[in-house]
């Protein structure tokens, strides 16, 4: 039986939301409070059963699905149902395990905790990732003690700007961007550039490099490292060592399926090239590298544009709508982008806060202002996070 004091994390299904939960309930910790009394629940679709359990925390995975368009049709019937059922079982979790709070992190997978929450009053938290608001969180929205948000103007009530949590992994690749470079091995002298498109891989994104490929061999001093993602890998082509030199491919051009150490990666590039989902956008802000960002356009409520719009404001981003994004759209924003941009991220702005080195603990002590109760040894704030 959880104790008097234990939270219940809402929320997983992608990584875009499980994450940054990750990144609170390890502030959580640090605070204090006993990794034993943190709780995921989350979906059986998803990422929970790889992450939350390897990270030392408890999980509860419900079924259902998201909403697929906002239309009548038997799969979305069939997702409300599901819905519906896990809201259900949400509802007698939260009581069974009477948390002293909730953190909901939108999406779906947050739908049924949260519903429990309001539905037993307990204290309700909202860590809202975009720069839109999620259906989830809008939802439930008026229920919350506070919404942490990564900037202001999300649509949410009682919004407090803390930033969006981010890996542990990227707030020590920013601390150690000065030699990222050489413990990755790249070319110490050349312009390097990171491209990907998240796990499975954006075939906009993949397609437009691929067809750059001819043109980039034949310059000197560009390095690329390229993320190709799981989906696509096996369709990318043979890239052509440079025609008018000895080096071999991989001195100019390396492409992997997927990269663990990508925190690394992005502190060691001169330029990123990639989608805008809330994660790689905080990450980017934290670790202050120039990027190209080309949103997805079928994300809900075209959030990837607004969270684009975060570094676009501080002169760290352009954006490329994906249409535009070619061969020779590519090439040019690395040749406008590459050699001007400033690694320095400024302090004030609506950029400077979308993700920040303690934007996990500013989410924690939030939730530990607005609980019921707290574990011993854990300080309550006395103000409202900054």
């Amino acid at each position: 039986m959880p104790g008097a004091a234990s939270v219940l994390i809402a929320g997983g299904g992608t990584a875009g939301h499980l994450i940054p939960g990750l990144a609170v309930a390890n502030a959580l910790t640090e605070d204090g409070w006993p990794a034993e009394e943190i709780h995921f629940v989350g979906s059986k679709r998803g990422m929970d059963a790889q992450l939350v359990p390897a990270a030392g925390f408890g999980l509860t995975t419900l079924s259902g699905r998201g909403l697929t368009a906002r239309r009548v049709n038997l799969t979305n019937a069939a997702a409300a149902v599901s819905l519906a059922w896990a809201a259900l079982r949400g509802i007698a979790l939260v009581r069974k395990r009477r948390p002293a709070a909730v953190l909901s992190l939108g999406g779906y997978a947050a739908l049924p905790a949260t519903v429990g929450a309001v539905f037993w009053r307990v204290p309700l938290v909202i860590a809202e990732q975009n720069a839109v608001a999620s259906a989830t969180n809008r939802l439930v929205g008026r229920f919350a003690r506070a919404a942490a948000v990564p900037a202001q103007g999300t649509g949410l009530q009682r919004e407090v700007v803390t930033g969006n949590p981010v890996r542990p992994e990227v707030t020590q690749a920013a601390r150690e961007a000065s030699d990222a470079r050489e413990r990755l091995g790249w070319p110490a002298e050349a312009t390097s550039v990171a491209v990907f498109g998240g796990s499975l891989g954006s075939r906009r994104i993949n397609n437009a490099l691929w067809s750059a490929l001819p043109s980039l061999q034949e310059r000197d001093g560009v390095f690329v490292h390229h993320v190709v993602g799981r989906r696509d890998w096996e369709d990318r082509p043979l890239a052509p060592a440079r025609r008018d030199s000895s080096a071999k491919v991989r001195d100019w051009y390396c492409a992997v399926p997927f990269d663990e150490r990508l925190p690394v990666a992005l502190a060691a590039a001169d330029l990123v090239i990639c989608r805008a989902g809330a994660s790689t956008v905080a990450e980017l802000s934290v670790l202050g590298t120039p990027a190209v960002l080309v949103p997805l356009p079928i994300a809900t409520d075209d959030h990837q544009r607004r969270n684009a719009e975060a570094l676009v404001s501080i002169g760290q981003a352009r954006v490329v709508p994906d249409a535009d994004l070619d061969a020779e759209r590519l090439l040019a924003e690395i040749d406008a982008m590459s050699m001007q941009a400033d690694r320095t991220v400024p302090s004030t702005g609506s950029g400077a806060t979308f993700g920040r080195a303690d934007s996990a603990q500013r989410v924690a002590r939030l939730v530990i202002q607005h609980s019921a109760a707290v574990p011993e040894g854990v300080a309550r704030p006395t103000e409202r996070a900054p």
